[in-house]
C-alpha cells in the first residue's frame, strides 16, 4: 500500500510517535532539530530525544537516538527542554522524569558534546519548595551578561507559573524565584521561551488545564505576551495572543541562527486520543510532525511569522490571472497558492483535496476539516480587520496558511483520499492569483 500521507516539507519521524520540538540549535556547520520521539510504539508511554539534522534548512537527515532515559534521574522519560552552543560543545538541557510508586519527580539536567553525536549526562537539581513536581521544558538564553533558565511550572496550589534560574557557567544553577505568574496560565505552564528584541521581549507560553483528579491535561494552547524583563520578572504589557488559529499546533521552541533570525518550530498536533488511535499514518508505523521552520519578525507590537526565506526561494512560479475561480490538480509535489488581493474580499471559498475549506465573508475567516475519525467537519475562525494576502502551504497530509504576510497563520493536518488531489478557488474579488510548485528534492528524514 502507497503511502500518500509521507509530508515533503514537514519532518516526520521514520517510526513511532513524535512530540514537541526540542534543542533547536546551530552546530559545527549543521541545524539539529532534537524532538520527543517514541521509537518503540504509537502511543506516549515512552520518552526519549530523536534527532534531524540538516545543512540548508530544507534536506534533513534523522539521525536516530540522541538522548536515552538511562539514569536514575530520567529513568521514566527524557522530556523537553532547550540547546545552547558555548565555547564550541553543545549544551542540552531537558527534564528528566521519574516515578516511584506512582509519585512524579523532575529532575532539571544537562547533557554535554564536543561533537553533535556523544553526549555525557551532568547530575540534575530538583525542584524548588512552593512548587510542584510538573516542573519541566528548561530554555536556556544569555541575557544581561549571565544564563538565564526559564521553567514551565506549577505551584502547590495548582496554579501556572514559569520559575526563573540563573548561572555564570551554565553548569550550576541558582533558582532566582517565579519569573512570571498569571491567571491565565491556567493550571501549568508548558514550553516556555524568551525572544529579546531590544525594544521589548516576547514570552511564548502553553497554558494548560488538567484534571485535578487524574493529573491528565484536559486542555492547552500556545500563546505570546510582549513585556519587559525587570528585576528577573517579566512584566506584560499587552493580553495573551495565539501564535496559530489552526487545528494542530503546540509546543514551539525557537532559536537564533547563524544569520541572526529567530527561528521557530512546533508540534503540529492536538490530536484527541481517539483522533490519534485512527490516524491514517500510523498503518505506515509513525505518527504526527512538526511544522515548518518559520522565522519570527516583531513589527508593530505583532508577532509576524513568516515561511523562511530558503523555502520561498525554491519555487517555480506559475502565474494565474483569474478574476473569479479555477481549479487545479497535485499529485505528489508540495504545492504553494499565493493570492494578493487589490481590494477587500467580499467573498472567497478556498477547497483543498476536497478535505479543508477556507472562507472568507466579509470580514471573518473560516477553517472547516474533515475529520478522519467520522467525517463531520471540524472548524476555526478569526476576525479580520482586511485581507490583502494569503499564502497556503500544502504538504501531503500537513498544510499552513499565512495570512497577510503571516500576521496571523493557521496550522492543520488533513488526509486526503487519493494521490490526486483537485483543489478550488472562487473569490468574489479584483485579484492577482499565483501559484507556485515547491521542487526542495523531498528529503524529510524519512
Amino acid at each position: 500500500m502507497e503511502n500518500i500521507y509521507l509530508n515533503k516539507l514537514h519532518l516526520e519521524p521514520p517510526k513511532g510517535l513524535l512530540n514537541d520540538p526540542n534543542g533547536l540549535s546551530y552546530f559545527r556547520g549543521k541545524y539539529y532539530v532534537f524532538h520527543q520521539w517514541n521509537r518503540f510504539g504509537l502511543n506516549h508511554s515512552y520518552k526519549e530525544w530523536g534527532l534531524f539534522t540538516s545543512t540548508d534548512l530544507l534536506e534533513w537527515k534523522h539521525e536516530g537516538s540522541a538522548l536515552l532515559p538511562d539514569t536514575i534521574e530520567d529513568k521514566d522519560g527524557i522530556y523537553s527542554g532547550s540547546a545552547m552552543v558555548y565555547k564550541d560543545q553543545l549544551y542540552l538541557f531537558y527534564t528528566g522524569n521519574t516515578k516511584n510508586n506512582g509519585i512524579r519527580k523532575s529532575f532539571q539536567k544537562v547533557a554535554i558534546s564536543k561533537d553533535g553525536i556523544r553526549f555525557l549526562k551532568n547530575p540534575g537539581f530538583t525542584t524548588p519548595s512552593g512548587l510542584s513536581e510538573h516542573h519541566r521544558d528548561p530554555k536556556v538564553f544569555r541575557y544581561q551578561d549571565l544564563w538565564w533558565m526559564i521553567v514551565g511550572s506549577q505551584t502547590t496550589s495548582k496554579k501556572g507559573v514559569i520559575a526563573l534560574y540563573q548561572s555564570k557557567n551554565l553548569m550550576d544553577w541558582t533558582y532566582e524565584g517565579v519569573f512570571f505568574a498569571d491567571e491565565r496560565l491556567d493550571q501549568m505552564c508548558e514550553c516556555p521561551d524568551l525572544l529579546d528584541f531590544q525594544s521589548k521581549q516576547v514570552l511564548i507560553c502553553s497554558p494548560q488545564k488538567r484534571d485535578v483528579v487524574t493529573d491528565s491535561a484536559i486542555s492547552s494552547y500556545s500563546a505570546y505576551i510582549l513585556g519587559f524583563v525587570k528585576a528577573k520578572k517579566f512584566e506584560p504589557i499587552s493580553n495573551f495572543m495565539l501564535l496559530d488559529y489552526g487545528l494542530d499546533f503546540y509546543a514551539p521552541q525557537t532559536f537564533k541562527d547563524p544569520k541572526g533570525r529567530y527561528i521557530m518550530l512546533a508540534w503540529m498536533s492536538r490530536m484527541t486520543d481517539e483522533e490519534e488511535e485512527k490516524c491514517p499514518t500510523k498503518h505506515f508505523g509513525y505518527l504526527h510532525c512538526l511544522t515548518m521552520p518559520r522565522e519570527l519578525i516583531l513589527k508593530d507590537d505583532q508577532l509576524i511569522q513568516r515561511p523562511l526565506e530558503e523555502i520561498l526561494n525554491t519555487q517555480k512560479l506559475l502565474k494565474i490571472d483569474s478574476n473569479s475561480k479555477f481549479s487545479m490538480m497535485q499529485n505528489s509535489e508540495i504545492l504553494s497558492i499565493e493570492i494578493n488581493f487589490k481590494e477587500d474580499v467580499n467573498h472567497l471559498s478556498v477547497i483543498l483535496a476536497d478535505e479543508v475549506e477556507l472562507i472568507v465573508d466579509t470580514s471573518y475567516l473560516t477553517l472547516k476539516r474533515k475529520s478522519w475519525v467520522d467525517d463531520s467537519v471540524q472548524e476555526k475562525g478569526l476576525e479580520l480587520t482586511s485581507l490583502k494576502k494569503l499564502e497556503i502551504f500544502l504538504d501531503m497530509s500537513a498544510i499552513e496558511i499565512f495570512i497577510n504576510d503571516g500576521q496571523k497563520v493557521m496550522s492543520l493536518r488533513y488526509f486526503p483520499k487519493t494521490i490526486s488531489k483537485k483543489h478550488i478557488i472562487n473569490c468574489q474579488s479584483k485579484h492577482l492569483t499565483k501559484v507556485s510548485i515547491l521542487n526542495i528534492g523531498g528529503k524529510n528524514g524519512k
